[in-house]
């Protein structure tokens, strides 16, 4: 990932590897966890850990709002870059076709795990014609290409009604409005729909759009942060760029109280609506200072890059692309197997990151979309 002036961001590279590999073992987790969804595609009865729970419940909080935000700063930066044409002929060959192909002839056979791990009898084309376009129908991990390319549109549009957007100022050091700004469009987005809905819920919208709703707002709040983040020249000489040393007591700190809240709370007797409140106030403060930990902590002790770090960041994308058809059919071959339930997470992360890793290298990197 580039700078204007061309000095590469190793940063955000290295932080982009971290949080799909994060992403890998988030999603590892939730086959362990107590309570899983009921729709969850491999869940081991086994021995529901709550250690795996409570990590799926912290980690859950910034993982995608940290990938929004960093695509948000280089997807203005390429539109003053390049033309339109040119803008999105990259994005057809890069999120749009790999999407499309996922969405359509990937996803089906991951969300039919869901039956058979379960040991239905249906088979997958009875799935694929009936089921699967009813109360089934999922993009699996495609639905965050799908997001990304509406993200874009917006951001085209928005461009397209204010020219000056794609203008960098001059660095600067963002006021105390910016942060308590997207806190608050965070914190009350997510209030407001769960208000309405459970925050777990997903909808898909025409076929096209798979979202969590409760998210929607706070989704795009960061990625425009992001956008901004650009154009006021972020983590370039006299930019603003955020401190560990500073936003890392703020994250422990609502990290903390955020897990807390969401595991034990509800034994307090509160009522619905304080229960939803809180929990939005302190995942709005989770999110932004997670966001800001990671991007300062990443800045000031991983802004470079060596051999093995250089692979991991070439192989990302390959790896958040392929991960789930890979790890859940290794999850539900480890279903019954007399392990204790850390020996078989640990044996399905590694053999799932070491698989994507190796088929992302040696085969889905000569394509030209990774």
């Amino acid at each position: 990932m580039q700078a204007d002036k061309g000095r590469r961001l190793y940063f955000l590279d290295n932080l982009k590897w971290f949080i799909i590999w994060l992403m890998v073992v988030f999603h590892a987790a939730m086959c362990y966890m107590a309570y899983a969804p009921e729709w969850w595609y491999v869940v081991d009865k086994a021995d529901p850990s709550f250690g795996a729970t409570a990590f799926v419940c912290w980690a859950d909080v910034f993982i995608m709002p940290t990938m929004f935000f960093v695509s948000g700063y280089f997807g203005l930066r390429s539109l003053a870059r390049y033309d339109l044409g040119s803008f999105w002929r990259g994005k057809l060959r890069r999120i749009i076709g790999p999407w499309l192909f996922g969405a359509v002839c990937i996803a089906p056979l991951v969300t039919y795990i869901t039956l058979a791990s379960r040991n239905s009898p249906m088979g997958f084309y009875e799935f694929y014609t009936t089921l699967f376009w009813g109360v089934f129908y999922q993009q699996a991990q495609y639905w965050y290409l799908g997001a990304l390319t509406a993200l874009y549109v917006l951001l085209m549009a928005a461009c397209q009604a204010m020219p000056s957007l794609k203008e960098r100022r001059e660095a600067g050091v963002p006021g105390i409005a910016f942060f308590l700004g997207l806190f608050a469009v965070c914190a009350i987005s997510i209030g407001l729909v769960s208000s309405y809905m459970h925050p777990d819920t997903w909808k898909y919208f025409a076929y096209i759009l798979v979202l969590q709703p409760v998210r929607i707002v706070s989704y795009i709040a960061v990625f425009f942060a992001g956008a901004w983040a650009w154009k006021k020249r972020w983590f370039e000489a006299g930019g603003y760029c955020p401190s560990a040393g500073r936003w890392g007591l703020p994250f422990l700190l609502t990290g903390g109280i955020y897990l807390w809240q969401k595991l034990f709370l509800a034994a307090y007797g509160l009522e619905a609506w304080q229960l939803v409140w809180v929990g939005a106030v302190m995942q709005a403060a989770f999110t932004c200072t997670a966001l800001f930990f990671l991007l300062g902590l990443f800045r000031q002790c991983f802004d470079s890059t060596n051999g093995i770090l250089s692979e991991l960041s070439s192989t990302s994308y390959a790896v958040y692309y392929l991960h789930m058809p890979v790890l859940f059919p290794v999850a539900w071959a480890f279903v019954g197997i007399g392990m204790g339930v850390g020996m078989k997470y640990l044996s399905v992360c590694v053999l799932t990151l070491g698989l994507c890793f190796l088929l992302g290298k040696y085969v889905l990197k000569r394509l030209p979309s990774f």
